[in-house]
């Protein structure tokens, strides 16, 4: 895809009502994300699935529709319609989405062992995968609708916003109202309530979304494509996006931190439960906390990347994250925190705000990272490829998240952890979940900082990118080129040809 004439009026500050709708697209990604606090649970300890199967479940739905997300994204980032590269893919998600997730929540009760798997599995693909279909051109849409390196932390800052909404939409009347009844979480007629209102999000906030971004969206400019839609050309292209010295520590990153992020969320009713012995009254506060966290999260990353470098503001948010989750256990296993106490409710709520706010940092951060990344690489290549891009991080997200999940379900496999004797778990299960939910998702999170700080980009940087594109009509006009094996004058070191 060429860039020749594509660098419109793309400088330009975006309004409140546009940046409102396009950020509300995000909430359908983070309800549907929030409902795995409840899936891993429901599996588990309601349907009588083991904890290596669910979390197999996980993993291969994830892995399966990662593997999908470089096609839908290059698919898009070529798209030619009357109704332009992204809103097709984002109309065409909803429906899918809505029926996966009702059908996710109301496994029949006659279901076991092998077809239960079968069932859990074939859904959760439908699900994550039409998810792809609107999340992957929405994420597009960052790099796309304005190209100045401040106004993208806004933008992003708005999908953290509506992050917030959604996973307050689908946290609050799950634990106020869905599993207030009798038996709680553990009531199995509640989660098809949960599944039907998880699909009423979904139908809100995409034609939200639509309705309000969309023609905003209709009146970008549109690249004109000379890339080769055969199956080596895409081969050539992902591989050219591991030639870029910025895109693949933020693929490492993103990829460890959402791991323990997976980790930590499949194991939380787990932990709260067993190990730090919270009553069923109480057992979804250190979770519902977390949007408040949230929104903390989003005012602070709007206020910190305008004054630090993005990927300050990214480390500084990881090293606060994983204080509570390394130091919480330790003390409870010292002797020095008894669980179940006020004392213990009260740091759990305080690390849960902590979660909520550095999270959102994280988030904020990485898609305005990414947008930036996708200038280098149009720099580098004379391509732009917002959605391949946005498909390629996803891809390892999810597979991440999946994966984070299979370790939950394997881990509580390993220390012993089972449905049928949930109700009196032995002390060394106990502690075993513990320090899972802790210390070792938090060692995930402190594995990233040696790769973040090979991520080179910051306001010069990308100024110099930025100022080099619009000085040039195509990727020929350049004075250097890829391949020569002379370093670039922005970059810095030689970087190999375009494809």
């Amino acid at each position: 895809m060429s860039t020749a004439g594509f660098k419109g009026d793309t400088a330009r500050k975006l309004g409140l009502s546009l940046k409102l709708s396009y950020g509300s697209g995000q909430a359908i990604e983070y309800a549907i994300a929030t409902s795995n606090t409840f899936l891993l649970f429901y599996l588990t300890t309601v349907c009588g699935l083991s904890g290596v199967a669910a979390g197999t479940v996980f993993f291969l739905s994830l892995a399966v529709d990662g593997l999908l997300d470089p096609l839908i994204g290059r698919v898009s980032d070529n798209w030619r319609s009357r109704l332009g590269r992204r809103l097709p893919f984002m109309m065409v998600s909803l429906l899918p989405m809505m029926a996966a997730a009702i059908a996710l929540f109301s496994i029949p009760r006659g279901l076991s062992g092998t077809m239960l798997f079968v069932y859990a599995l074939s859904f959760s693909i439908v699900l994550r995968a039409s998810m792809s279909l609107f999340a992957l051109p929405h994420s597009a849409l960052t790099a796309e609708l304005t190209d100045d390196y401040a106004e993208r932390s806004v933008i992003s800052g708005f999908r953290g916003l509506f992050a917030v909404v959604g996973t307050a939409a689908c946290l609050v009347p799950a634990f106020l109202l869905i599993f207030a009844g009798k038996g709680g979480l553990q009531s199995r007629d509640a989660y098809p309530m949960f599944g039907a209102w998880l699909a009423i999000l979904i139908l809100a906030f995409g034609l939200w979304c639509l309705l309000g971004a969309g023609r905003a969206i209709l009146a970008l400019p549109v690249p004109q494509t000379t890339t080769r839609n055969d199956g080596r050309h895409f081969i050539a292209e992902i591989g050219s996006l591991f030639q870029n010295p910025s895109f693949v520590p933020l693929f490492i990153v993103a990829v460890l931190v959402l791991i323990s992020q997976g980790v930590t969320s499949s194991l939380n009713l787990h932990a709260y439960r067993f190990f730090w012995h919270l009553p069923p009254e109480q057992l979804q506060l250190p979770i519902l906390v977390m949007p408040i966290g949230m929104i903390v999260g989003t005012a602070v990353a709007a206020l910190l990347v305008t004054r630090f470098e993005k990927r300050s503001v990214l480390t500084a948010a990881i090293i606060t994250i994983v204080v509570g989750p390394i130091l919480l256990p330790i003390l409870v296993e010292a002797g020095l925190l008894q669980p179940g106490t006020f004392i213990c409710l009260s740091l759990l709520i305080a690390n849960g705000l902590v979660l909520g706010a550095g999270g959102t940092v994280c988030f904020v951060c990485f898609y305005s990272m990414m947008a930036d990344a996708v200038d280098e690489h149009d720099y580098l290549f004379g391509v732009r490829c917002e959605a391949l891009y946005a498909a390629s991080l996803m891809l390892g997200a999810k597979a991440a998240t999946g994966l984070g999940a299979f370790l939950a379900g394997l881990g509580l496999q390993l220390v012993g952890f089972s449905a049928t004797d949930a109700a009196a778990p032995s002390a060394a299960t106990v502690a075993g979940v513990g320090l899972l939910w802790g210390p070792a998702a938090a060692m995930l999170l402190l594995a990233t900082l040696p790769f973040l700080w090979r991520y080179k980009i910051d306001r010069q940087h990308h100024a110099a990118i930025i100022a080099s594109l619009a000085g040039r009509k195509s990727h020929a006009e350049r004075p250097w080129k890829a391949g020569s094996g002379e370093p670039d004058p922005v970059i810095g070191k030689p970087i190999a040809r375009a494809v």
